[in-house]
């Protein structure tokens, strides 16, 4: 295991408490577990076996980042961490594992190495480790490559033989390039030699006989033309000006497809062509003013060489992510007359040409910067005590901080990208979370946001915070040591002018820090960089849902992955009903991160179709959000319902209805009727319609005859319903309206017809009899509604066809 040298921390309170899985604590709403009942150090096949620990040393037992393989597409979670292989004593070693969630499962990502130790006969098919018959620690993950498609992972391990005796850290990139390494991680580096025996191992040590540990790493490029590359920061101890002490160094990426690494600093080793190998096809390059060791030559960060550098954290921030970051935090007492306690440290690289630098010097800003930071032999942040205490990030430069993590981000999305960097410091006693962020104005320098007051719970510990950005919103992460517990607590800030945090969770279970000193890692599907517009623009088309890694259970320990997740969406009433439309109303609580909305309706509860998706910010009240549905079918029951999704769920409100308006009849028309012309036995009649666009006529014609009866006796017809008085000899008269012809016909205002009506079978028997037949023609017009109008009555006269018959 790692000796963590320079790092002791004070007592905690000793907890034997298990605590159930997030999976299991209906208490923290706001979260959802990556996936139900499942937990992330589970693959057997790979070498995983969830029935032993994750490791519980500090500072981290797991790293984790949003990121995809293809550029654009959604980021997803990645996460890398330490895997014990028993539960009691070694062998055999601790081992990194790197797994990805996507479609509800975490997929282990590694199916052997390339360069390594054990790459010929792996004993744990996934494991990083480059031996692994030693134990990986300290893992960290990001991504880069063009598109930020590849990731990128970190850590370290003890190297033996000749030259190494010693812990050094390790860089591998993951290939899925469909070659015959596909799926595989690559270790890259210059060549340090071989120990004795087996492949040259690629360490990034400044010293492979020198111990380094906690290495992170962070995606970028100071030349924006080029895809962004693997930064590596770490600790490292040194010999000289104080022999043991820590060290904070940083190496860049030189690649991919380098032919060598002659002439890159740490030197390599040649091979018998004479050139130092590029293994994976890249060498790292030490970066900043030659400060510590043999010569003074090797770039160390720290404030105080005279103190231990311990645990860094890099990001990249500004217009395409140009400008590397760095931060850290220096303990243990000075030889030079400077702090004892610890200070929190950030440095950013800048441009420099002198010989040996790597392109960059290191220039430290902090709260109240004094005079010119820049690290070499000369520094002002040395000059004295005061000077330091300037130069840290410290709320109370005499107080206790450290663990510092840096993200890059920006609440204001005209601004670029600035360092926000959150640690924990000693108040009252007790631990407390800070955040702050770097500013511009008046001058350069890192300024305490939360109105400079610590984020966490006021008297109790607080400690191993954790920052990123989703979107333009920046999130932390940080244990506290309450009654009921070690638990995790998670918030967000608003308010870019001056941001004030928001808790969005208190109760996220934990293991006990006494069993696991370790950070929850926090990332996103939306981190900002320049290929989502710093944030603004989520890549895929995604949400933007944080999510983050958490310790849980004593024997074992396991590792669990949670994400923001929304309330349940309450669907409102509607409003605005018409035949075809209507607005939809809906409530959700987006409970501490954005989510998008709309509403999914339909004729049935199988819905169908779906409103535009709409984005809420950040928020913990319940928001009211509507839209408009429209080409509803007029006279129908529409079911609908209010839905909010994140990158990881889909939620749904109840199921609500509304009816929409029946179709209103057209307007209408006024019917002009022509005289009717008879031939044979059809009179012919000119309908027309007129009056406003749209306007239609229903126009019904009817022929009648009304006869008059005594009994079954037909005595007279007549066409219209007046009739001449009865003989007097005729007592009890009856009369009967005959239909003998009818017709219909619709027009729309501005159009004519001719229509026909012929005699029926009643009327031609009539004719027959009578020979002459004279009918009333009713036109009238339907109103709707069961209403018409008679528009013209008017006798059509019928004749029958006489025929004269010659003699015989």
């Amino acid at each position: 295991m790692g000796m963590h040298r320079g790092h002791t921390r004070r007592g905690r309170i000793v907890l034997a408490t298990t605590v159930a899985a997030l999976a299991a604590a209906g208490s923290a709403a706001a979260f959802e577990a990556l996936p139900p009942g499942s937990q992330v150090n589970d693959d057997p096949a790979a070498g995983i076996n969830k029935a032993f620990s994750v490791s519980g040393e500090d500072p981290t037992n797991a790293d984790v980042v949003g990121g995809a393989l293809t550029a654009g597409k959604p980021a997803v979670p990645w996460a890398i961490f330490r895997q014990q292989e028993t539960n009691g004593s070694e062998p055999p070693a601790d081992q990194i594992f790197s797994r990805s969630f996507a479609n509800g499962a975490w997929t282990t990502r590694g199916n052997g190495t390339v360069g390594g130790r054990s790459s010929a006969g792996p004993q744990f098919p996934g494991s990083l480790n480059f031996d692994q018959g030693q134990d990986g620690e300290a893992p960290s993950i990001d991504f880069a490559g063009a598109g930020r498609a590849v990731p990128w992972a970190t850590w370290y391990e003890n190297t033996t033989g000749a030259g190494f005796t010693n812990n050094n850290v390790f860089a591998s990139r993951f290939d899925n390039t469909g070659d015959a390494n596909q799926g595989k991680w690559i270790f890259s580096g210059q060549s340090r030699g071989n120990g004795g025996s087996g492949p040259d191992v690629p360490s990034l040590n400044i010293h492979t006989d020198q111990d380094a540990e906690n290495p992170s790493v962070a995606g970028g490029s100071t030349d924006p033309t080029k895809p962004p590359g693997p930064w590596v920061t770490w600790q490292e101890t040194t010999t000289a000006p104080v022999s043991g002490k820590d060290q904070i160094f940083v190496s860049r990426p030189i690649g991919p497809n380098a032919a060598n690494c002659d002439g890159v600093t740490p030197a390599g080793v040649a091979d018998a062509s004479g050139h130092v190998p590029a293994i994976g096809g890249f060498c790292f390059q030490q970066v900043g003013l030659g400060r510590v060791g043999p010569g003074g030559a090797d770039p160390s960060l720290n404030v105080d060489v005279t103190r231990n550098g311990i645990e860094p954290d890099i990001t990249f921030t500004g217009a395409n992510d140009s400008v590397p970051w760095v931060v850290w935090y220096e303990k243990d007492p000075s030889a030079a007359g400077l702090a004892n306690n610890e200070l929190v440290f950030a440095a950013k690289a800048e441009a420099d040409s002198t010989a040996g630098a790597g392109g960059f010097h290191w220039h430290v800003f902090g709260n109240a910067l004094n005079g010119n930071g820049i690290l070499n032999g000369a520094t002002t942040c040395a000059a004295s005590l005061s000077a330091e205490q300037a130069c840290s990030l410290n709320s109370d430069p005499t107080a206790d901080a450290e663990d510092p993590q840096i993200a890059a981000g920006t609440m204001n999305p005209a601004n670029p990208t600035a360092p926000w960097v959150t640690w924990d410091e000693t108040v009252g006693g007790v631990h407390q979370v800070f955040v702050s962020r770097f500013v511009t104005t008046p001058t350069p320098h890192f300024q305490i946001v939360n109105g400079g007051q610590p984020i966490s719970t006021p008297g109790v510990d607080s400690t191993r915070a954790d920052v990123t950005f989703s979107g333009n919103t920046p999130y932390v992460t940080w244990r506290e040591q309450t009654s009921a517990g070690t638990v995790g607590f998670v918030g967000h800030f608003v308010n870019a002018a001056n941001p004030t945090f928001v808790l969005d969770e208190s109760d996220i279970p934990l293991t006990p820090t006494a069993q696991a000193d370790v950070r929850e890692p926090i990332s996103s599907s939306c981190i900002a960089t320049p290929f989502n517009g710093d944030g603004s623009a989520c890549q895929g088309g995604a949400v933007g849902t944080p999510f983050f890694l958490f310790t849980n259970g004593t024997n074992p320990r396991g590792l669990f992955a949670g994400a923001y997740q929304p309330g349940t969406p309450a669907t409102g009433a509607a409003s605005g009903i018409s035949v075809s439309a209507a607005t939809v109303s809906g409530t959700v609580n987006p409970a501490g991160a954005a989510v998008k909305v709309s509403f999914q309706f339909g004729t049935t509860t199988a819905y169908g179709q779906s409103t535009a998706a709409q984005t809420l910010p950040p928020g913990n009240v319940a928001t009211p959000f509507t839209a408009q549905l429209t080409g509803l079918p007029a006279g129908t029951t529409i079911h609908y319902r209010a839905v909010a999704v994140s990158d990881f769920g889909t939620f749904a409100g109840a199921d609500q209805t509304l009816t929409t308006s029946p179709t209103p009849p057209p307007p209408v028309g006024t019917v002009i009727v022509g005289r009717a012309k008879v031939a044979g036995t059809t009179a012919a009649v000119r309908v027309t319609c007129a009056g406003a666009a749209g306007a239609r006529c229903n126009v019904s014609l009817n022929m009648t005859v009304t006869e008059t009866l005594r009994g079954h006796k037909l005595i007279a017809v007549a066409a219209r319903g007046r009739h001449r008085q009865a003989p007097p000899t005729i007592r009890h008269p009856r009369h009967k309206v005959i239909r003998v012809g009818s017709a219909a016909v619709t027009l729309t205002a501005g159009n004519a017809a001719t229509v026909r009506i012929s005699l029926n079978r009643a009327g031609r028997k009539l004719l027959a009899a009578r020979h002459v037949l004279r009918v009333k023609l009713v036109v009238t017009e339907a109103l709707g509604n069961g209403r018409s109008v008679t528009v013209s009555t008017q006798t059509v006269t019928f004749k029958a066809h006489s025929h004269r018959h010659g003699r015989h």
